[in-house]
């Protein structure tokens, strides 16, 4: 989601870690040097953009 990147949130589409069968309605965050209140910030803002887009 480009709408995601513009609000300082990125992830990467989870298919690509997949050995097989890769699923296509997935993504793969990386949160480890994030601090909580962050990361929850993040989410919402993701979350809210997802179910924009359903």
């Amino acid at each position: 989601l480009d709408e995601a990147i513009a609000q300082n949130v990125a992830f990467v589409p989870g298919a690509s870690f997949y050995a097989n069968d890769p699923q296509k309605h997935t993504l793969r965050l990386s949160f480890v040097t994030v601090p909580p209140a962050r990361i929850r910030e993040g989410v919402a803002i993701l979350g809210k953009l997802i179910a924009a887009k359903l």
